[in-house]
């Protein structure tokens, strides 16, 4: 039998009083912050919703926070490469005016003169930066500035003449993240914008009784080969042709030597690689006390596989490493425009309207088609910035039903529930003032 006294009375008002006032201060809480969920007590299951939401909907402004800015460089260097082809189409105009035959020595000079200005200007706009200061054609190197002019100034007229334009940029290319698996190149590599002719490279070396004398690897533009001990050109010619770079290699018929040949328009960068945990470096090494070594003191030097077949020198660093010995050809946007420059300056028509009006053709077809690259690039990241204008309202919406107060049903609730609460401050006024005199009487 449950006893009712004063006390148990007393007990019962004060813990429901106190459950409205959480309630209040709870309701108050979540009208301050206009949040409906302040604690994970609050609602488990919707906090576990809305951090799921809140982290897509985070990826997402960050992922078009990467289309705005990639597609405005993009446009930039779009532009660049547009302006290139324009001083590319006059080149090749004046390349023709020059093969006609009909203009004399001081004629195609000065065709000369103006073909060397927009070659100067050529090299500028492969050095063009985005406002941030980052070269735009420097590849993962957005600092180094990609392109060098080797300038000769000893022309009776006193104008530099540009002899050579070095490629110092990087041969990779930054990629930014618009999805959560879709990245789009940021920065292509001035090398294979600014390409005109498929390089080559033979060497003299007769290859037939070579094999690899160790494990070792090398490295096509960037992408590794794998050598195993034993492994003879033939081979080796066809793992490079296996491995997915840019480049095609085969055995010369005539002297038997490994050649290499780009497929597309660039310079190759073509390096030996030390083996799996050696140094940076090659030579010899020195031996850990009680090793067993070939010489007292040192190691054997790595197979340098590259150095032996005669492509490489031994030392020097890519792309200009190629032996002495070896035959190459092919050159840059920038060579071209200088054969093109030089052959109208001696009045060498045969040479102007042959090798390097080929040449400008080949350039130019190679700039139009990094132009369209580019310029497809630009494309697709408008219709991302526009999917994403999509997606970032429809996940904040989830995340908005999930956690945003109702505050017309909040101010609702909190005017019912201070009615209840006054009401109950009322009747326990009135009902827990009797005292036991109150009861005597």
């Amino acid at each position: 039998m449950r006893r009712v006294s004063t006390d148990l009375m007393n007990n019962d008002m004060q813990f429901w009083m106190r459950r409205g006032e959480r309630d209040i201060a709870t309701l108050e809480t979540q009208m301050a912050t206009q949040k409906k969920i302040t604690q994970l007590r609050d609602d488990p299951l919707g906090a576990a919703r809305a951090v799921r939401y809140d982290s897509v909907v985070e990826r997402l402004k960050k992922y078009e926070d990467n289309a705005h800015a990639a597609a405005d460089q993009i446009k930039l260097s779009e532009g660049y490469a547009r302006n290139a082809v324009d001083i590319m189409q006059r080149i090749r105009e004046i390349a023709v005016q020059g093969a006609n035959g009909i203009y004399t020595k001081d004629d195609q000079k000065a065709m000369a003169v103006e073909v060397d200005q927009l070659l100067k200007e050529l090299v500028s706009i492969g050095n063009s930066h985005a406002p941030d200061g980052t070269f735009l054609f420097a590849g993962e190197d957005a600092r180094t500035e990609p392109f060098r002019a080797v300038e000769d100034g000893s022309s009776a007229t006193g104008e530099t003449k540009i002899t050579a334009v070095q490629y110092l940029g990087g041969w990779g290319g930054p990629k930014v993240q618009v999805s959560d698996s879709s990245y789009i190149p940021l920065r292509q590599p001035g090398s294979e914008v600014f390409g005109a002719e498929r390089g080559q490279v033979i060497s003299t070396f007769d290859a037939r009784n070579w094999k690899a004398t160790d494990n070792g690897a090398i490295a096509i533009d960037g992408v590794k080969v794998e050598i195993m001990a034993g492994d003879t050109v033939q081979a080796l010619a066809a793992k490079i042709n296996a491995s997915g770079a840019a480049v095609h290699a085969s055995i010369d018929p005539r002297s038997f030597s490994l050649a290499l040949e780009a497929t597309m328009p660039h310079q190759m960068r073509l390096e030996d690689l030390p083996p799996s945990g050696a140094g940076a470096g090659f030579g010899t090494a020195t031996a850990a006390p009680g090793a067993a070594t070939g010489t007292a003191g040192s190691v054997a030097a790595p197979m340098r596989p590259l150095v032996e077949l005669g492509i490489l020198a031994p030392t020097g660093r890519p792309p200009y490493n190629l032996a002495p010995s070896a035959r190459s050809s092919g050159g840059s946007l920038f060579d071209v425009v200088m054969k093109l420059r030089d052959s109208l300056d001696r009045g060498d028509v045969l040479q102007t309207g042959g090798s390097a009006l080929a040449g400008i053709d080949a350039g130019l077809s190679n700039l139009n088609r990094r132009v369209t690259e580019i310029g497809a690039r630009s494309e697709r990241l408008d219709f991302i910035s526009a999917r994403l204008n999509q997606e970032v309202p429809d996940a904040t919406k989830l995340l908005s039903n999930e956690t945003d107060l109702d505050i017309t049903k909040a101010i609702t609730d909190y005017r019912m529930l201070q009615y209840a609460h006054q009401a109950s401050l009322q009747f326990a006024g009135k009902v827990f003032p009797q005292t036991l005199l109150d009861f005597l009487r």
